[in-house]
Order: structure tokens, then sequence, then C-alpha cells
């Protein structure tokens, strides 16, 4: 009987490690997937993370970019209020939200006067590899949870870019000419 006891309390202490051990760090290599509707436009949706309570996280979310973008990042938590409007069950606040090529950083995003929402949006980033760090914490008694998207648009050209191009055609349609009338 004792030994049946100590099996079960051993069992039980083995699944409170296995629990305790969530990961507080997560790196997700983020395949950006090309829209049906605009094959211009390419995202990720982050799957919702989930912290357990009095944790902190640090995420990694790698991406590839094969051209000139703009890149825009958002993540939201989903916390749950108890009647007073105080956060009870679950919340994660972020603390920071960076964006790094292996050449150099990129910059930081915006997080929410709360701290539930974490943003960025960069133009014009080359073609390379990213990595996006979003560090936080969870509030809530039951840990916390956040979710999100990355999206990816090809860049818009510049003024002078355009104002090139309808240069060189105008030149091109002037040599044109020339030659017809010859």
């Amino acid at each position: 009987m004792k030994l049946k006891f100590a099996a079960a309390l051993a069992a039980l202490a083995a699944s409170s490690a296995v629990m305790a051990a969530n990961p507080a760090t997560v790196n997700v290599n983020a395949t950006l997937e090309v829209s049906g509707d605009d094959p211009a436009f390419s995202f990720f949706q982050v799957e919702t993370r989930k912290v357990d309570a009095t944790k902190t996280f640090k995420d990694f979310y790698s991406f590839h970019l094969d051209a000139l973008s703009d890149v825009s990042f958002s993540v939201v938590s989903d916390p749950l209020y108890n009647a007073a409007g105080n956060v009870l069950l679950k919340g994660v606040a972020f603390d920071s939200i960076t964006l790094i090529s292996p050449e150099l950083f990129a910059g930081t995003g915006v997080i929410s006067s709360n701290g539930m929402q974490a943003s960025f949006g960069f133009s014009n980033l080359v073609a390379g590899d990213y990595t996006i760090t979003l560090k936080g914490h969870a509030i809530g008694k039951a840990g916390g949870s956040y979710y999100g998207d990355l999206g990816v648009t090809g860049a818009v050209p510049e003024p002078e870019s355009i104002a090139l191009a309808f240069a060189g055609l105008g030149v091109i349609g002037m040599l044109a000419r020339r030659r017809k009338a010859n």
C-alpha cells in the first residue's frame, strides 16, 4: 500500500515538473503565405501562445523577404476581466518588441498604454532574413495568452523612381519617333 502511494506521489511530482517546464521562449520560423486575393500580399498567423502565471517570455519569430517589402506585425492579449474591470484570470503584458536583421538593428515597435497590444510597421525593408523579438509577462492568475499576425506587402516605388521610369519612357518614345520620321 505504501509503495502504491509513493509511486502515485512520484508520478504527481513528475507531472508537476513537466507542467512547470512550459517553455519561456519560443522560436518560430514564420513561413509567409501568399494571399489568394492579392498576390502582392503575404501573411503569417501567429498562433495563440499560452504563458503560465508569473512567467516571463522572450519569443522569436523569424522570416525571410525575397524583395524590397513593407512589413507590419501586431499581437494582442485577450484577457478575461472580473466585474470591476481588472484582469483576473488570464492576460499578457508586452514589455518590448523589436525587429532585427543579421546586418543591422531595424527598430522597435509600439506598445499600448495598458501593455496588452504591440505592433510595428516598417517600409522598404531590403531582401534578407529578419527576426522579431517579443518580450513580456503573464499578468493573470491563470497565466495568459496572445495571438496576432505578420503582413508583408511589396514596397510601393518612391516618387523619384516613378519619375525616372516616365523619363525613360519619354526618351524611348522620342527615339522611336525620330526613327519613324527618317
